[in-house]
């Protein structure tokens, strides 16, 4: 028996009542289960991405960004990975390197390097902008960093869903604003409807710096999208309800 029923409040909602789903859920981490040993909570992480999976399988309906098959590591890629594929389909990306300890990391650091860090030794990758205060407790750390470029340019934004494109860019200060898809070089285009496919997604907001040369650097993406709605609101919004009930392109 395959049927679906949802109860939320005073409603139930059938499986059949559903003409789209959009899959905010990335992954189901071990962390979430705090006062288990780290085998059980990877335990639980599996078995409940499996069981979230299998509701998703048995829906009829389109699903917007399912899942990916591994638990742990969830449907995007970790940082490294997704700048290694994009620079594969000819982006332009931020110099990357690898660190062997805190304590190298630190002795760049208190240069004033421009570069955004990650440690290495935890399972979710967080980019952090180190302060100087931290020196010595870095130097302590025995786990490899990721050390990436901070790219300046100005901020441009590219949401794609399904074939649509929806693209922003940042002001001075700080607000975003819509601009027409047509002012995305088509090359960039192109490859970002490569490296959605790549990603296995139908709908991320990807992020670019346009350097003095006019180069749009890639330097990530993300789902949702957050700038973009910023920017156009319910009109994304209808447009990704369009594409999840089949309506849309």
């Amino acid at each position: 028996d395959s049927r679906i029923h949802l109860h939320y409040r005073d409603a139930t909602i059938e499986n059949l009542d559903i003409d789209g789903v959009y899959c905010g859920i990335n992954a189901f981490e071990p962390g979430l289960w705090e006062q288990f040993t780290l085998e059980d909570a990877e335990y639980a992480a599996r078995e409940t991405q499996s069981l979230w999976l299998a509701i998703l399988a048995s829906l009829s309906c389109r699903v917007v960004n399912p899942p990916a098959l591994d638990t742990l590591a969830g449907t995007l890629l970790s940082t490294p990975e997704i700048l290694y594929l994009a620079h594969q389909l000819g982006f332009k990306i931020p110099m990357v390197i690898a660190m062997e300890s805190g304590k190298v990391t630190a002795e760049l650091l208190a240069t004033g390097a421009p570069a955004r860090y990650a440690d290495l030794g935890v399972v979710k990758i967080n980019e952090t902008c180190l302060s100087q205060r931290e020196l010595s407790c870095l130097e302590q750390n025995e786990d490899h960093f990721l050390v990436k470029e901070e790219v300046h340019g100005k901020p441009m934004y590219v949401t794609l869903v399904g074939d649509q494109f929806f693209a922003c860019e940042m002001d001075t200060d700080g607000s975003v604003r819509p601009i027409a898809a047509c002012q995305i070089p088509s090359q960039i285009r192109n490859r970002v409807r490569n490296l959605q496919k790549r990603l296995n997604l139908n709908l991320a907001e990807y992020n670019f710096r346009v350097i003095v040369d006019g180069t749009w650097v890639f330097c990530g993406c993300g789902r949702p999208p957050t700038f973009s709605v910023a920017a156009y609101g319910d009109i994304l919004f209808e447009q990704i309800i369009e594409y999840a009930t089949g309506k849309g392109r």
